[in-house]
């Protein structure tokens, strides 16, 4: 167990998370679970390692379900907040995760050099994967009067474009814009909007970067170290408690420190 996890913090809270099977999406979901939501952890193709997630959970006495959805379509993602809800109550807390595409698939290089189609297409799915859940939630928590936490899953590359990451840099940034936008909208209900932007983190996603761009890249940060899910979980599982309860509209840096040097 994570020794920074409060037990109790999110007790009667029911969390989905997109993208949850894995990575970022995963260390966010254990985390909430131990501290107490029951945790809906929506996966797209890999049910296994989100079954793995749930399993994982309930041995730690938690409560979560898998949901199979590709949030970057509507009605699908639909049907995941109505099932979602049917088994775990009401969503208070949407950890919106999913990328909608494979961040591998995100980077074809040169913008001038990637079909022309790439970028817009990019761009697209992580607006669906974001906003799709937000449709399907974030009125139920408004006309609940309970408020309600919405983090989005940005990236330190929305404000920096790293050769070859074009597509993806411009899909994050159109995120930060939407998050932005919903947290001024909601948050008279009481509903807080809140973006983390991680820098390079060894998960699955990062599993093809070469070993001397994660050396090159440690050594850039000002704590020598590559981030972890679990960094990342824990920025997640802040934004997401009344720890934070006066902020929205906020882009959390989790990057080790490298944006200040």
């Amino acid at each position: 167990m994570n020794d920074t996890a409060l037990p109790g913090a999110f007790a009667g809270k029911t969390a989905l998370v997109t993208g949850g099977g894995s990575g970022i999406g995963a260390a966010t979901a254990l985390l909430l679970a131990r501290e107490g939501a029951a945790v809906a952890v929506n996966y797209r193709s890999d049910e296994e390692s989100a079954r793995r997630v749930v399993e994982e959970i309930e041995a730690g006495g938690g409560t979560a379900v898998a949901l199979r959805a590709d949030v970057t379509r509507a009605e699908e993602t639909d049907r995941l907040a109505a099932l979602a809800q049917e088994r775990l109550g009401p969503v208070d807390i949407l950890i919106a995760n999913a990328a909608g595409v494979d961040a591998r698939t995100a980077r074809p290089g040169p913008l001038l050099k990637a079909p022309r189609t790439q970028a817009p297409h990019v761009v697209q799915a992580q607006l669906a994967a974001f906003l799709n859940p937000v449709h399907a939630l974030v009125p139920g928590m408004v006309d609940r009067g309970a408020g309600g936490a919405v983090v989005a899953v940005g990236a330190t590359l929305a404000r920096r474009s790293p050769e070859g990451f074009g597509a993806l840099s411009m899909a994050k940034a159109a995120l930060e814009a939407a998050a932005r936008t919903l947290a001024r909208e909601v948050g008279p209900a009481g509903v807080r909007v809140n973006l983390v932007a991680p820098g390079l983190i060894l998960s699955s996603a990062a599993s093809d970067v070469p070993e001397h761009v994660r050396k090159a890249n440690a050594d850039r940060t000002a704590v020598k170290r590559n981030g972890t899910p679990e960094d990342v979980a824990e920025a997640i599982a802040f934004l997401a408690s009344q720890r934070s309860s006066y902020l929205t509209g906020s882009h959390l840096l989790v990057d080790g420190g490298t944006a200040m040097l």
